[in-house]
C-alpha cells in the first residue's frame, strides 16, 4: 500500500500542497474532509446531510489504506456553528457504533460548508 494518497476516486482533487491521506507505520492520518463531491459541489444543506457526506469521504480515504471507521482512534471535528453539535453528534454516533474514538470538536470558519472532519486510524496487530 502506498505511503500517501492524493487521488481518491469520487473525491475532489486537493486544493493545496497536501495529501488526502498518509500512512505512517500502523497509523493512517487523513486530511480534513468536507461534504463536497468530485466536482467540488457541496453535498447537502443541513448538518445531518453534510455529516453523512463528510464521513463518506473520510471512509473513501481510509479505504485507500485498507482501513475503515472501525479503525479510527481519534477524530477532529470543525463545526461552522457550535449550535449544531447535538444534531451532528446523533449522526456521528451512528457511524461509530462499535467504538468511541477520542474526539475534539471546535468551532471554525469553514469555506461554505458546515462540517470538516479529519481522523487518525490504527492498523496495528489487534486490527489485523
Amino acid at each position: 500500500m502506498s505511503a500517501t494518497s492524493n487521488k481518491v476516486r469520487e473525491l475532489p482533487a486537493t486544493g493545496g500542497h497536501y495529501a488526502l491521506g498518509r500512512r505512517a507505520g500502523d497509523f493512517v492520518f487523513t486530511a480534513g474532509q468536507v461534504p463536497r463531491d468530485h466536482d467540488r459541489n457541496v453535498i447537502g444543506d443541513t448538518i445531518e446531510t453534510q455529516t453523512i457526506a463528510t464521513l463518506a469521504n473520510v471512509q473513501r480515504v481510509l479505504a485507500e489504506f485498507g482501513a475503515t471507521l472501525d479503525h479510527v482512534v481519534k477524530t477532529t471535528v470543525h463545526l461552522a456553528n457550535l449550535s449544531d453539535a447535538a444534531a451532528f453528534n446523533l449522526v456521528y454516533a451512528q457511524h461509530f457504533p462499535n467504538s468511541k474514538p477520542v474526539r475534539t470538536v471546535t468551532g471554525s470558519q469553514l469555506n461554505g460548508v458546515l462540517v470538516e472532519i479529519d481522523v487518525v486510524a490504527y492498523l496495528g496487530p489487534e486490527h489485523a
